[in-house]
């Protein structure tokens, strides 16, 4: 069976992650996709990886 967003979809508590992991990024909100389950915990993922090295590069140069 192929997931999708209809079938899988994400989670409120996912959603809310990306939301708020979209707006400490100052990037583009993509909580409202149509994400499935794994897309978005993929994508929270990447969005925390980014915010670590982010925050990591500002504190070496400290």
């Amino acid at each position: 069976m192929v997931l999708n967003a209809y079938t899988d979809p994400m989670t409120e508590e996912q959603r809310k992650a990306l939301k708020r992991l979209c707006d400490q990024a100052d990037i583009p909100d993509k909580s409202g996709e149509l994400l499935t389950r794994p897309g978005a915990q993929h994508m929270i993922e990447e969005l925390r990886w980014k915010a670590a090295e982010q925050h990591q590069g500002l504190t070496h140069r400290s």
